[in-house]
């Protein structure tokens, strides 16, 4: 429980708002937009396979046994009762368990009714309540005695009239499986949780009930920008859910998502599993499913195939999510469907400023890092979609032998880029990873030879950033580094190949003391040390005013990530900024060779 500092009220766990006064817990969500008015208010288990193995790619069709997906209400109600075998529909006006009132018959088959229910309060009584927030409407099922007030998630007001309910009622325990669900209380705008059950003894036999939030079907092949907005508002419930450890099984159900307004939520939870630590492959099957259904709203697939309607950057997200490695959270799904909603479905013209320079440091009598920018400008249809390959190496071995790895692996790449360059546009996403994986397994079996030829330890790092519009494809070997620069903040996008990185991965060492460490120029992966190299390789979208830095160990060796930050928003070029960034090295010691590229971002 969260305890409110302004009126030690009792919150839910995850409550951003106090139930109580409406006083804030911690820092708000920023998916919510409240409306912070103040009316007045009366006191009153089957395994999931491992990523390797994605979950097939089909929809699921509703088990027979199941209902189907209540219907949207009639304009008049049922005039005489519906009978089942083994029992009929409540006369209309009938209260359900002192609680809840018939409002309509919705639905039936030969396994249960379904009604449109209203809440009947009892004073004093805590009520199902649902927020005031038109952008928010979290349904808050009551969890003690006392009536909360604000919603935890926004902390707008909650509505004091009682949001319509859905009641499901069955002659044999259908919902008893539910209770464990009901049990978490779950509170999210995207999430229409099961809220209780219960049983009545009737003269024809007893009855079984569930009662849940009201919501409608989805509308048949909606449009793009609506499903993608679906898509993120899914995922958020998503991560809540998988926070609390609820994971979805190996299929969907159709109906598991319902509207409500403009609004989706996840709904009917039978096929779930509430588990107390969840590992990443749950998470990503659930998000392929969660992404399955989206392909299939746009599409009327089945399963995954590149569809000409969609954009190849709408392609690569569903093929990422539903064949690729998959995305381990639903915030990981939800900013790459961001990235999409922000560049747009259309190519838009983009164009590449970039800075370079190397030096040798104030230590070394040479240089042994390497530098290659090869960038092609293309204008067709009026629109520039350029294409850049940049690489930085660092040589090891020594100066001789350093040098030559260096130049040996940028003449490699230079070999082979410049006359397929050209050709490099308009692949997929496996395509240009393919070549790059390629072209970086012939510069090191070129290092690799001149090594056992030459007899010594040479060898050389790598980043490498093939750059088609606004989609980077970036590798790396050893530890030198990529970083991205957006809106203020910086974020290493590589992972050091190195022994001071697998200390601070395995707790032994802080971060910060990697920079100091006497081992931290041990190198765990190199170009030339074995006849294959594992490369990594990975996809970052960009957006104009975004900036790629690639470097050696030189530059990040001598400068913490936040002063790179500084000297790159604060210069007026990105060559004034990689001069700039040299300087600085230097004046902090210059202890190495010192590399850099910057390639920034441009809206043509």
């Amino acid at each position: 429980m969260a305890i409110c500092p302004k009126c030690n009220a009792e919150n839910r766990p995850e409550a951003a708002f106090c139930v109580r006064c409406g006083a804030i817990l911690f820092a708000q969500p920023a998916s919510t937009k409240p409306a912070r008015i103040e009316p007045a208010l009366s006191e009153s288990q089957p395994s999931i396979p491992a990523p390797s193995e994605p979950v097939p790619l089909t929809r699921s069709e509703p088990v027979p046994s199941e209902p189907s997906s209540p219907i949207a209400a009639p304009s008049r109600p049922e005039e005489s009762p519906v009978h089942l075998p083994g029992f009929t529909s409540r006369p209309e006006g009938s209260i359900f368990a002192d609680r809840f009132q018939y409002q309509a018959l919705i639905y039936h088959n030969e396994y249960e009714f379904q009604y449109n229910v209203t809440e009947l309060c009892q004073p004093l009584a805590p009520c199902i309540r649902i927020c005031s927030n038109p952008d928010c409407r979290t349904i808050h099922p009551p969890i003690d005695a006392e009536q909360e007030k604000y919603c935890t998630h926004c902390g707008s007001p909650l509505e004091q009239e009682a949001p319509d309910l859905f009641l499901k009622e069955a002659d044999a325990d259908r919902y008893g499986i539910l209770q464990p669900v009901i049990d978490l209380h779950l509170t999210h705008p995207a999430i229409h949780p099961p809220i209780t059950t219960f049983q009545e003894e009737l003269p024809d036999g007893i009855r079984y009930c569930l009662i849940t939030p009201s919501s409608h079907e989805l509308p048949a092949q909606p449009e793009l920008s609506r499903v993608l907005e679906w898509g993120m508002q899914l995922a958020e419930g998503l991560d809540y859910l998988h926070a609390h450890g609820v994971a979805f099984g190996e299929e969907l159900d159709p109906g598991s998502f319902g509207l409500v307004s403009e609004k989706i939520v996840w709904r009917y939870f039978d096929n779930v599993r509430i588990l107390p630590m969840l590992a990443d492959r749950e998470k990503i099957n659930n998000v392929r499913l969660l992404a399955l259904s989206m392909y299939a709203w746009l599409t009327g697939k089945e399963s995954y195939s590149p569809d000409p309607s969609l954009s190849p950057e709408i392609n690569e997200l569903f093929y990422r999510a539903l064949i690729g490695e998959g995305f381990t959270s639903g915030a990981a799904f939800a900013s790459q469907i961001d990235l999409i909603l922000k560049v747009g479905s259309t190519p838009v013209n983009i164009d590449y400023l970039v800075g370079r320079r190397t030096h040798p440091g104030l230590i070394r009598d040479g240089n042994e890092d390497g530098l290659l920018c090869l960038t092609l400008s293309r204008t067709m249809r009026n629109i520039s979609q350029p294409i850049g390959l940049f690489v930085v190496a660092d040589g090891m071995g020594g100066h001789a032998t350093g040098d030559l790895a260096s130049s040996l692996t940028i003449q490699t790449i230079v070999q082979k880029s410049c006359p397929q360059i050209a050709q490099l546009q308009n692949l997929s996403a496996v395509e240009y990873t393919e070549w790059l994986k390629g072209t970086i397994q012939e510069a090191n079996q070129t290092v690799y030879e001149a090594r056992q030829k030459e007899g010594t330890d040479m060898g050389s790092t790598l980043v490498c950033a093939l750059i088609q519009g606004s989609q980077a494809f970036l590798a790396h070997v050893g530890d030198s580094r990529i970083y991205l620069i957006r809106e203020g903040s910086i974020q290493q996008l590589t992972n050091d190949h190195s022994l001071v990185q697998q200390l601070v991965a395995m707790g032994q060492i802080k971060p910060d003391e990697a920079r100091t460490h006497p081992q931290r120029n041990v190198i765990l992966r190199s170009l030339g040390e074995r006849p294959e190299v594992e490369v990594d390789i990975f996809l970052q979208d960009l957006l104009p005013g975004d900036r790629l830095l690639l470097c050696s160990d030189g530059l990040s060796g001598m400068l913490d990530d936040q002063k790179m930050q500084i000297i790159i928003q604060e210069s007026q070029s990105p060559q004034l900024a990689c001069d700039y960034l040299v300087d600085a090295a230097n004046l902090a010691g210059g202890e190495d060779n010192i590399s850099v590229i910057l390639v920034e971002i441009l809206s043509a």
